[in-house]
């Protein structure tokens, strides 16, 4: 009978007890010769956001599963080079038990966006997909009509149950920081970890939107292609420019057009994980296509890992693709800087830039029926909220006279 390798991954910042309930589920369910739990890679900005390092969130797997049997921490995803996909982990697990059934564990949240991934057919033709379903919203038969939509053509999902874990990673950095003990959602031995050293405190933190500029500048230029990352400072040097003429802040303007793109090249499946946990309005039309998705990431992502929470700041990010309605002027700002920064060449940014110098709203106006135009010809899909800004600016323009 062939034997069954599992494969656990996840950022594991910190490694919970909810990680450890989905484990034990997928233990009891299938007959593992071993399972392999994967920290995956993470960009060096950790270092300055005060989360854990590579080494520290390895470490705290090992110790939170120390104790199961039949269970290995690996640090391939985190010695790896190059961009780290869900995909390449699956061949290399492939490659070392050629002779093995492999089984991908995952929670029913990441099952419901799989369809995103990247390769995500070839990770079904390589391996069991062993979903844990541990959110209320979603039914058991949902789940498995939703599986077996999946692999109508190839693969299979085994679906498992357990009760819901009501504590994130996210939720207990934010506890840490705060001094909120949270020790009843860890294990024993990753509390005095976290405690000896230090983790997650973040004191650092305080005032870093004016004060980090540089690492800011620096983790676009290290994590982002050489292109991306001129965009991105191109942008921010608009923004500062129309925020100058139109009255907004600066450092705001800058700090936003800088930061705008930061998860546009992230793998998909990472920016549907971020977009998961965004608080402001997405909808079903952002959510189904995955140009969109690095906005919304982005707005989570400056505030969970740069720890950014200014409300404008964050709007400009999310909203710097499709607009939306009641558009505050930073919000705007970033959006016509992402338009005419200097890199950009399209047929009409020359126009875009004219308009852009006589009027805030008429840019807006004249943009949004560009991206509107644009999307329509592409046969692409408009979120609801685009319309709501052209909506309010065709009033406004009405308002003032316009045509």
């Amino acid at each position: 009978m062939m034997k069954t390798i599992g494969l656990f991954g996840g950022t594991f910042d910190p490694v919970h007890l909810g990680h450890r309930y989905i484990l034990e589920a997928a233990l009891n369910a299938v007959d593992f010769e071993k399972v392999i739990v994967m920290p995956a890679k993470i960009p060096p900005h950790k270092s300055i956001s005060g989360c854990s390092e590579e080494t520290q969130r390895f470490e705290m797997c090992r110790l939170a599963f120390s104790d199961l049997d039949r269970v290995e921490v690996s640090d391939y995803e985190l010695t790896r080079t190059g961009k780290s996909y869900s995909y390449y982990t699956v061949c290399h697990i492939k490659e070392q038990y050629p002779d093995h059934r492999i089984c991908f564990i995952m929670g029913s949240d990441q099952l419901l966006t799989f369809d995103q991934w990247f390769r995500y057919k070839d990770i079904l033709s390589m391996a069991t997909i062993v979903s844990i379903s541990r959110d209320d919203d979603i039914s058991e038969a949902q789940l498995k009509e939703y599986a077996a939509e999946l692999t109508r053509d190839n693969g299979e999902v085994i679906t498992i149950n357990v009760k819901p874990f009501e504590m994130s990673s996210t939720e207990i950095r934010e506890n840490i920081k705060n001094n909120i003990d949270c020790s009843c959602y860890l294990d024993k031995n990753v509390v005095k970890y976290i405690l000896d050293n230090g983790l997650y405190k973040n004191s650092k933190s305080k005032k870093k939107s004016p004060d980090k500029l540089e690492e800011y500048k620096a983790y676009i230029k290290s994590n982002l292609s050489k292109k991306r990352a001129q965009h991105s400072l191109n942008v921010a040097d608009a923004a500062v420019k129309l925020a100058k003429q139109y009255g907004a802040d600066t450092k705001k303007a800058y700090l936003a057009g800088l930061l705008h793109d930061v998860c546009k090249e992230f793998p998909t499946d990472k920016q549907l994980d971020l977009v998961s946990r965004c608080t402001l309005n997405v909808s079903e039309a952002e959510k189904s296509s995955p140009p969109l998705f690095h906005a919304v990431a982005g707005s989570v992502f400056v505030q969970e890992e740069f720890h950014i929470h200014d409300p404008e700041i964050v709007r400009a990010i999310r909203y710097h693709t499709v607009a939306c309605g009641n558009m505050d002027k930073l919000s705007q700002i970033i959006y016509l800087a992402d338009l005419i920064s200097d890199d950009r060449d399209y047929k009409d940014v020359k126009k875009m830039r004219k308009y852009v110098e006589q009027s805030l709203e008429k840019a807006m106006l004249e943009a949004l029926k560009f991206s509107i135009s644009d999307s329509v010809s592409k046969e692409n899909t408009i979120p609801p909220c685009t319309f709501d800004c052209y909506n309010d600016f065709v009033k406004l323009s009405k308002l003032k006279g316009g045509k």
